[in-house]
């Protein structure tokens, strides 16, 4: 990087005035409806991060909160469209698993979709724990708020939190008549359509809220060979919630919904080359249709480089990229107080069913004979995901200098994959040229539980210490039958233990500051791999662990209306788990091994202010510095001994830069109408997606950095009649047309891309009465 570039970069993360962002929390006064009083200060925000509700500034954590008002300012959809708001966080929708949720949080990542392979950042939906990030992107229709915590979080969230958690609270039945409606209209042909209705009370006990919601578009991409527009999101969800007031200080939450999501994407970019080595020996999928006769057709000439020129709008499309999902989704809230003691039972159980069948390599349809054409590589998986979760916990005050919050936690999980119906029968899992190459059937259970304890205590008034732990134990039993050749079968059983737990000290010298520094541990769990290919290679591998250190101040100044919250940490990561897909006969096979050690350092700065009632500025930046210390792979020369090859590897998904600026601003033209414009610049530097550096020099390796604007202007109008009705029209990453490469995978015998649409325009109204 140029030094003025670096001082550019290093201006706009510091902030100031004239720079802002919608980064961190959100405040309530931006909710105000048109024509109410205007708050000159940015006024306080409530989280529930420690399970404790705290106000953000007094919070001694790396964490930002949006509720409903900024999703809809932003016309924020899902869970990974709030990336372009937060330092350090980088989310993505990923189109291998239904509905799945790619995350990186101070560039720790995991995104390999298969469920023996746990999740590093946590997704917490009314505080039940995901086990998997299948169906964890999800849309927001009926949310309160989202919480994104920086850091692990291993002492109350516990398991695969270590880079962080994102937690989804959805509102909760109001008791009273109301309906919510909304109704949106955008570029590729988008229909958005959801409900919320809120019922009367019935006899003074129980609350009824229902909802539904329906996503429908096409794809940004056209059919090279029809010409046409290609289908995309096609996904509806229903459910309820049902609050019961029992007595005194008792509350019964039950939520239940289904989904079901038949959505399809765009077709994976080729970037594979030829090496002059024959397929199965070595060769990639462009020497193989090089060998028969089909000269380039499945290399990167026909792919990647054809297609940039194109903006990606042109798919090669030989089959619809295919990726459903539909399940249950249940939870139960239970709380009571016995004293001074609150006593909280959150209970959860999912029940999913998901399916893939694409071509994996982005080769145009191949032409076996006159008029007839197939597909070369096609990948056809279909898996089904159970899980319960009961967790108990009781917080309560010790003494006037101590609290404490205390509980238990319980996980089961039941997973299984098998091949997915294509050409009308499960022949397999893999095909090549519509001849079955792979074919196996795998499943996995899982049992974790684990106690876990946090107090924290006034050591003086201005002075806090908060000291928590937990311990996990948890066991995996795994299967696996390979039918195709070589044909095994295999199974094992594993159990790990491993104590997490975290140390905060916080100093407020005035009531406007606060300095805090902590340590804290995380871990992830160990397990096997899933779609091993060989009964050697199913593992098991061993849990990772990452000590996070980091400092901090929260600080408000003039009167509260300008607000700055900096903070800087270093994590140690061990017996890093790597996920490595590599060449297995014609096909792939992803293995994990426990082969690196790295260190993490970086800054985070969050900046805002509200000069006028009507204005809201914000600044963000996060700065990322991460490397491996030792990255150990077997030395072929030596066998028995490993080389350490960690100056020749990249970091992951962890780009040096992210960097948000914006801000709203609101005008009033009378009593019942508001006029608000709201504006958003991102920028996320570039990103490494394999561990191996691209040997040919050509960046595969490498996604480069991305810019993007987001503009929504908005009429707000409030009466008697109608409590709020919004109209809005939005546009994001107003920058640039078409697509982009958003992830790029070395699966061995062939290299893909992934693409992402760019400039996207729309309008939307909201109705409440």
């Amino acid at each position: 990087m140029h030094s003025t570039h670096a001082v550019l970069k290093l201006a706009l993360l510091c902030g100031g005035a004239m720079i802002s962002t919608v980064a961190t929390a959100q405040e309530s006064v931006a909710a105000a409806p048109a024509g109410a009083e205007r708050v000159d200060g940015l006024g306080d925000i409530v989280v529930t991060a420690r399970f404790r509700s705290e106000n953000l500034q007094t919070t001694p954590l790396s964490v930002s909160a949006l509720d409903a008002s900024k999703l809809q300012t932003f016309v924020v959809v899902d869970v990974q469209s709030v990336q372009r708001f937060l330092p350090n966080v980088q989310l993505s929708r990923i189109a291998f698993a239904g509905n799945a949720l790619g995350a990186s949080i101070r560039g720790i990542s995991f995104a390999d979709l298969e469920k023996t392979f746990d999740p590093a950042i946590g997704v917490v939906i009314d505080g039940v724990f995901l086990g998997t990030n299948t169906g964890a992107n999800v849309d927001f229709v009926d949310v309160e708020s989202i919480e994104v915590q920086r850091g692990p979080q291993g002492t109350l969230y516990g398991r695969n939190t270590i880079g962080g958690t994102i937690s989804v609270r959805r509102t909760r039945p109001t008791g009273e008549l109301g309906v919510r409606l909304h109704g949106r209209y955008g570029s590729f042909n988008t229909y958005d359509l959801d409900a919320i209705v809120n019922l009367p009370k019935i006899g003074d006990v129980m609350s009824v809220k229902l909802f539904g919601l329906s996503r429908k578009s096409d794809s940004f991409t056209r059919n090279r060979t029809t010409g046409e527009r290609e289908d995309g999101r096609d996904y509806w969800n229903v459910g309820g919630a049902v609050l019961l007031d029992l007595g005194p200080d008792t509350t019964l939450l039950a939520s239940v919904d289904y989904q079901q999501d038949r959505s399809f994407f765009p077709s994976v970019i080729n970037l594979t080359k030829a090496n002059g080595l024959p397929f199965g020996g070595g060769g990639t999928i462009c020497d193989f249709t090089n060998a028969i006769g089909f000269g380039d057709l499945a290399c990167d000439t026909q792919g990647v480089i054809r297609q940039r020129a194109e903006d990606f709008k042109i798919a090669n499309t030989s089959i619809p990229f295919l990726s459903w999902i539909e399940g249950w989704n249940t939870s139960f809230e239970f709380k009571t107080r016995f004293g001074d003691w609150d006593l909280t039972a959150v209970t959860g159980y999912r029940s999913t069913h998901d399916q893939i069948v694409e071509e994996n390599s982005g080769t145009p349809p191949v032409p076996i004979a006159p008029g007839v054409t197939l597909p070369l590589f096609v990948a056809a998986r279909d898996q089904s995901y159970k899980q319960f979760s009961q967790e108990i916990r009781l917080a309560g005050e010790v003494t006037d200098w101590m609290d404490l919050i205390v509980g238990v936690y319980y996980l089961h999980t039941d997973y299984n994959i098998r091949p997915a119906v294509y050409q009308g029968a499960r022949t397999g899992s893999a095909f090549l040229l519509n001849g079955p190459i792979q074919s196996f059937t795998a499943a996995q259970k899982l049992d974790s539980y684990a106690i876990f304890a946090e107090s924290i205590f006034n050591l003086s008034d201005t002075v806090r210490l908060t000291v928590g732990g937990r311990y996990t134990t948890e066991t995996k039993k795994f299967n696996i039958q390979q039918s195709s050749a070589p044909a095994f079968t295999a199974e094992a059983e594993a159990t790990w233990s491993d104590p997490t737990g975290r140390v905060i000290l916080d100093w407020r010298p005035n009531d406007d500051t606060m300095f805090y520094g902590s340590w804290s541990r995380g871990f992830r769990s160990g397990g096997f791999n899933g779609r091993a290919t060989s009964a050697t290679s199913i593992g098991p591998y061993d849990p990772e662990r990452v000590d996070s250190f980091e400092a901090g101040m929260k600080a408000d100044f003039a009167d509260g209306t300008i607000r700055f919250n900096p903070a800087v940490f270093w994590a140690e990561y061990t017996n890093k788990q790597e996920e490595i897909i590599r060449a297995s006969g014609a096909a792939t096979e992803t293995i994990v091994e426990n082969a690196a050690s790295a260190r993490i350092r970086g800054i985070e700065l969050d900046f805002q202010a509200r000069p006028i009632p009507e204005l809201l500025l914000r600044a963000s930046g996060g700065y990322l510095d991460a490397k491996y210390k030792s990255f150990l792979i077997p030395d072929l020369a030596n066998p028995g001994k490993e080389i350490d090859v960690a100056d020749q590897r990249n970091f992951r998904r962890a780009p040096k830069w992210t960097l948000s600026a914006g801000g709203d601003y609101t005008l009033g033209l009378n009593e019942q109408n508001d006029l608000n414009l709201a504006i958003n610049f991102a920028y996320i530097d570039a990103i490494t997606t394999s561990p191996q550096k691209d040997p040919t020099g050509d960046r595969r390796d490498i996604i480069d950095s991305h810019s993007s604007l987001d503009v929504t202007l908005a009429l707000l109008h409030s009466s008697d009649t109608i409590k709020n009705l919004r109209i809005s029209a939005y546009g994001r990453d107003l920058l640039k047309g078409g697509g982009r490469l958003s992830n790029t995978l070395d699966a061995g015998v062939f290299w893909f891309g992934v693409v992402s649409p760019r400039r996207e325009m729309g309008i939307e109204a909201t109705l409440r009465f």
